[in-house]
């Protein structure tokens, strides 16, 4: 490690140069004073740790000093607060701990003293006591102590390791596939760069210890993910688009390493697969029906089913020993995923973790080489980390009682991989940010919307003074005027708010709550401010409102997440929710500017992000629905403000792309190709809108996404 990394504390976007007495963001220099630096300074060589306000006094003030303490200790945490953005209600850094002091509680990657060591303990004065009383009291005091010891360990539970240092491994910038996590052959990590249907994908690596970051040779094209590395290092298993006729599929392929000519494992099809301990087979989920569990030899071929479950299989990893598998299930219906577990023949399938309460989705994980740690990633969006159940059990094979968390921070790590050693886990950190851009069709020209603004999506008031976007990622709704001032903040955590719409006399606007944890639902708000109220109850998911151009009801959708999507229109003065005849199976309803049609999506075959094809339009008139369009991947269709286009998001060859209708011919033309263009794999990211003078408005991927290891102290 450089004398510069010795001197730096980084924790999540900030670093604290000791050398320089600064403190950056994202790089940037911060203004601090004096007092609050070294606040600052003292939490985090005790991070984790209380720091009691008396201490703080004796570090910033000298005993003889005359000063009010109190209101000076105050001021200075507060001013800390503010320079970081954090909350004294909701902390991200630093944790007050009413009558003991203070804690920052968010993962620091700590400088390192080259000339610090630890060469070993020396006897405690307990064990010399006991050695002592050895010595004096012979075989019967012996045994007692035996004894002892014993009941100890009886009653001893299992210690999971903590993490001592985080070290940035690549530095990149470029962008990478958070839901596909790296993987190792104990020299290299290997990961995915880029996207099929954005800016193009590519397998790249990097030294396991850090350094430059290349692209490996192959002659693979459109890869959606990699998965582990074969037990003698010699292949990488990769998946693929590949066209079939009209159709497209996903193949399982074996890239050699360090290079070589890429081959089919047999045929086949899978998004993500693994090997067997011995390397003699792999196991994977099958890509035409992600609830079966498949394993076949090694080169594909004898594929039989192991087991079928309930939902949608990821992450399959055996156990070092080959004896268990363990694998995520994702229950589409309620959007929440859980770490399943069975025998190597298929048999005993069960829950890992089956009255945890801790999280209602986990999964991505992986065992330490061992077998003794299982690391997993828990929550989802800022509340998301990285958790360690041990698996080793003590003499008398008792079991930790539950999982540990291993991290927290501003910082978003996801899908934890150990080293070959277990000494590290090699994790993906990211800030999620966006940049709001502005393409205008005619010119072909991209711009900046609102510069250093996170946001999207956006509404715009009708007489065009105002707008409501909503922040990314803490998905808070705002108002502001068009420009950007007078900024306002309509809601608050734990709402997840997601496209606003203004009603007609801008006086009110409606949302959607998208929380994790419960069903999705509509709330309406005052345009000034005030309270969210929920306009159903229920357990189903809401989404898509749409105002009718009178202002007197809102069209919206129900679903269930999965299937059995309709449209309904609620009206305001009476609260009546009535169904639209013909809308079974319909999703993302909009209303035309005059209020006569109603455009919508069928909806997809797996769920509401993936499948759908057709645009659909209702003549309100007459109550006939009818087929606009058809296209590959349709989503977030927006009528032109004079009702004569929908514009919409579609796929294009293996491309994304905005696309747009001219609904008097049904003419359908693409007029953006999105290949080029950063995008998050966030579905909520793949917005498009459209300003008030109908330019198109899309979120761009500003995020930093890194790989680090994080060091591992163990008990």
């Amino acid at each position: 490690m450089s004398p510069q990394n010795n001197s730096i504390y980084r924790f999540g976007v900030f670093e604290l140069d000791l050398r320089a007495a600064e403190l950056r963001k994202h790089g940037v220099k911060l203004r601090l004073q004096e007092q609050p630096y070294q606040v600052l300074l003292k939490l985090l060589e005790h991070s984790g740790e209380v720091v009691s306000r008396e201490e703080l006094r004796s570090t910033l003030w000298q005993e003889d000093t005359f000063v009010d303490f109190e209101t000076g200790l105050n001021t200075a945490i507060k001013r800390l607060r503010e320079t970081l953005g954090d909350s004294a209600d909701s902390p991200t850094f630093i944790e007050t701990l009413p009558r003991r002091g203070y804690k920052f509680i968010a993962t620091v990657e700590r400088p390192v003293d080259k000339d610090s060591r630890i060469s070993g303990q020396s006897s405690s004065p307990e064990s010399s006591a006991g050695k002592n009383l050895l010595k004096r009291t012979g075989v019967i005091a012996g045994a007692v102590a035996l004894a002892l010891i014993c009941v100890a360990f009886w009653r001893s539970q299992p210690q999971p390791p903590t993490v001592t240092n985080i070290v940035r491994i690549t530095n990149d910038g470029k962008a990478k596939n958070s839901i596909n996590p790296p993987v190792t052959d104990g020299v290299h990590l290997y990961f995915m760069e880029g996207t099929p249907d954005t800016t193009g994908s590519g397998i790249a690596q990097v030294s396991a210890a850090g350094g430059e970051t290349t692209w490996i040779t192959t002659t693979l094209q459109d890869v959606l993910a990699v998965s582990p590395v074969s037990p003698d290092r010699s292949e990488l298993l990769v998946s693929k688009v590949a066209r079939v006729g009209s159709d497209s599929v996903i193949e399982l392929w074996a890239q050699p390493l360090p290079a070589g000519a890429p081959h089919h494992v047999g045929n086949i099809r899978a998004l993500l697969a693994t090997w067997t301990p011995d390397g003699t087979h792999i196991a994977y989920a099958d890509a035409g029906n992600m609830s079966k569990i498949m394993t076949a030899n090694k080169d594909g071929s004898e594929p039989h089913q192991l087991a079928e479950v309930s939902g949608f299989v990821y992450c399959i990893r055996y156990s070092p020993d080959g004896r268990r598998i363990r694998f995520d299930i994702t229950d589409p219906k309620i959007d929440s995923n859980s770490i399943w577990e069975m025998d190597a023949d298929g048999k005993d399938i069960h829950r890992v973790f089956p009255s945890w309460k801790e999280s209602f989705s986990h999964g991505c994980g992986n065992w330490s080489p061992d077998g003794n740690y299982y690391y997993f990633l828990a929550g989802r969006g800022d509340a998301q980390a990285i958790w360690v159940m041990p698996e080793r059990r003590s003499l008398f094979r008792r079991r930790a009682k539950g999982p540990s968390r291993l991290t927290s921070g501003p910082l978003r790590f996801n899908a934890p991989v150990p080293s070959s050693d277990g000494k590290r886990l090699f994790v993906l950190g990211e800030d999620p940010r966006v940049e709001l851009m502005r393409y205008d069709v005619q010119s072909r020209r991209f711009d900046s919307y609102l510069p250093g603004l996170s946001a999207g999506p956006v509404d715009f008031s009708l007489d065009r003074k105002w707008m409501a976007y909503v922040s990314y990622p803490d998905m808070t709704l705002w108002r502001s005027r068009v420009d950007g001032s007078d900024k306002m903040q309509l809601t608050f955590p734990p709402v997840r708010a997601y496209e606003p719409r203004w009603s007609p006399d801008g006086s009110q606007i409606v949302f959607m709550d998208i929380r994790f944890d419960s069903p999705w639902k509509i709330y309406l708000l005052s345009s000034s401010g005030g309270s969210p109220v929920v306009l159903t109850q229920g357990n189903t998911y809401e989404a898509d409102a749409t105002w009718a151009p009178d202002g007197k009801s809102i069209v919206f959708e129900k679903f269930d997440k999965i299937h059995n999507a309709a449209i309904y229109r609620l009206d305001l003065k009476t609260g009546k929710v009535s169904s639209i005849p013909g809308s079974d199976g319909l999703f993302s309803p909009r209303a035309s500017p005059d209020g006569r049609y109603i455009s919508a999506l069928t909806i997809g075959e797996t769920n509401l992000a993936l499948g759908q094809t057709k645009l659909m339009l209702l003549d309100t008139t007459n109550n006939r629905w009818s087929s606009l369009a058809e296209g590959e991947q349709l989503g977030y269709n927006e009528w032109s403000h004079d009702g004569k286009y929908v514009y919409m998001r579609g796929s294009r060859g293996s491309a994304g792309a905005v696309l747009r209708l001219r609904i008097k011919d049904r003419m359908l033309e693409e007029i953006l190709s999105l290949k080029d263009f950063p995008q998050l794999a966030d579905e909520s990211a793949g917005w498009i809108g459209l300003t008030p003078d109908d330019a198109l408005l899309l979120m761009r991927d500003r995020s930093v996404q890194e790989i680090y290891a994080l060091d591992l102290n163990f008990p």
